[in-house]
């Protein structure tokens, strides 16, 4: 069975392709992910993706790529809309065409953050920027074009290979630097090596639909990195601060905290996310 990994060369895709046999796995991303074979695709061109899905003839589709840069998606809607919405219809029409499975990865974002309790997949989405607004007009195309797909919504992801929260937080620690961190802004923290392991656990399923895919738990930004502080074995200067204090484009959800109960039904051994940053702070000692 060949697994086509789409947006190869990003942070989820590292761990998902070594959660994955390596011989089943089809990389493709905009240019050559390291070493590795690479078939080049624009997903924002249908014919480009039509094409791609042609040739690998894969039995499951990860749509792992996504415009990620929140205030960037403010100061350029085509593009956020490009590669966040109209990307995630070409894939799911591929997929149709050539009778694949798909893994859609969506966001949070897609909530305003104005609950006060874990959001479910059944709650009504109110996106406040425009990242929220294409990742959730993808989800809805996707929705709408294949009947055979996942579309899992995941948070405050961090991984290995790429620089992220925990690894901002990590380096400053080391470095003896003062770190402030909104103390009102709370969300569930998602190692990319357990959303790996949900899609693999997950796609088996074939239970199609929507999932929340994210460690267990929640906490604040605060919460989040004295844990690492701790977790690292290392004294740090953390002080609180408030979100509306942050100069920023786009507006966050203050309150975006996900309720996983739904996929860890179907998918045993989801972490709570204290010891996903415990086995990913290991991870990352050891590398350096």
């Amino acid at each position: 069975m060949r697994i086509l990994v789409i947006g190869a060369g990003g942070m989820l895709a590292h761990d998902i392709i070594s959660v994955f046999n390596r011989e089943q796995v089809i990389l493709s991303d905009l240019k050559a992910v390291d070493d590795k074979p690479t078939f080049i695709a624009d997903i924002t061109r249908y014919e480009e993706v039509k094409e791609l899905v042609h040739k690998v003839r894969p039995a499951l589709v990860i749509n792992a790529s996504a415009y990620t840069d929140v205030d960037g998606c403010e100061n350029d809607v085509d593009l956020a809309y490009s590669v966040n919405a109209k990307g995630p219809e070409n894939i799911a029409m591929a997929c149709k065409a050539y009778r694949a499975k798909l893994v859609h990865i969506s966001t949070d974002y897609i909530f305003d953050g104005a609950a006060t309790s874990p959001y479910k997949e059944s709650d009504f989405p109110s996106p406040s920027g425009m990242y929220g607004k294409s990742k959730l007009a993808g989800e809805l195309f996707v929705a709408k074009n294949l009947k055979e797909r996942y579309i899992l919504r995941t948070a405050l992801l961090y991984g290995i290979n790429r620089e992220n929260f925990v690894t901002k937080i990590y380096e400053k620690i080391k470095n003896n630097e003062p770190i402030t961190v909104p103390d009102d802004m709370y969300g569930s923290p998602t190692w990319t090596m357990e959303l790996a392991k949900m899609i693999k656990g997950l796609y088996r399923t074939h239970k199609f639909g929507t999932y929340h895919a994210v460690n267990t738990g929640s906490c604040s930004r605060y919460e989040w990195a004295k844990k690492i502080a701790e977790y690292s074995g290392l004294s740090a200067d953390i002080t609180p601060i408030k979100t509306e204090t942050l100069i920023v484009k786009a507006k966050r959800p203050l309150y975006s905290v996900l309720d996983n109960s739904k996929i860890r039904a179907l998918v045993p051994g989801v972490l709570p996310w204290e010891e996903a940053l415990k086995g990913f702070l290991s991870e990352l000692k050891n590398k350096k």
